[in-house]
C-alpha cells in the first residue's frame, strides 16, 4: 500500500492539471465520506420498486436479447 501511496503523491505533485486534482478529491472524499447503505436510503419508494423489478427482471433469461441480436437491429447505426 505504501508503493501506491508514493505513486499517487508523485502524481498529484507533478500534475497542473486543475480538473484532474478536483476529480482525484472529489472521488478521494467521496470515498471517506461513504456511508454503507446511504444510496438506497436516499432513493424513494417507488425507486426502490423500480430497482427490485429490474432487478428481477434481470433474472429472467428469457427476455435477454443477444449480442447478435442487438447488433442486427442496430446495424444501421453500426455502419
Amino acid at each position: 500500500m505504501e508503493a501506491i501511496k508514493e505513486e499517487l503523491h508523485k502524481l498529484i505533485d507533478t500534475t497542473n492539471d486543475e480538473k484532474l486534482l478536483e476529480d482525484i478529491f472529489m472521488i478521494l472524499t467521496g470515498r471517506r465520506d461513504y456511508k454503507e447503505g446511504s444510496l438506497w436510503n436516499g432513493l424513494s419508494e417507488e425507486q426502490k420498486q423500480e430497482v427490485l423489478a429490474s432487478e428481477n427482471e434481470i433474472g429472467d433469461e428469457s427476455a435477454w436479447t443477444s449480442h447478435e441480436e442487438m447488433k442486427r437491429r442496430n446495424s444501421k447505426w453500426l455502419k
